[in-house]
């Protein structure tokens, strides 16, 4: 047998050997670092996370400065008077 037959058997049962410890760790509960479903885990799925992480932060930005441009008017509405005398004296 050649020497790149040999190693492709060898890789095959090593593939195999790992692939069987996973799914009986996986059966068994055992808390692994990683597990088979996030070793199986494709870039666009990533991109896709990375995507509604950044499209919740937009929206919680754009809330929060809602409420301090809101914040800013009740401030003025509510002081109204004190910001006619500061005006006055310019």
């Amino acid at each position: 047998m050649s020497k790149q037959l040999l190693d492709e058997l060898q890789f095959e049962k090593n593939k195999r050997e790992i692939l069987k410890r996973t799914q009986l760790t996986k059966d068994e509960g055992d808390s692994t670092p990683i597990k088979m479903d996030e070793a199986k885990k494709y870039a666009w799925e990533y991109e896709l996370e990375n995507y509604r992480k950044a499209k919740r932060m937009d929206k919680f930005h754009t809330f929060g400065a809602i409420c301090g441009i809101l914040a800013l008017i009740a401030t003025l509405f509510f002081n109204l008077e004190v910001v006619k005398q500061i005006l006055m004296k310019f």
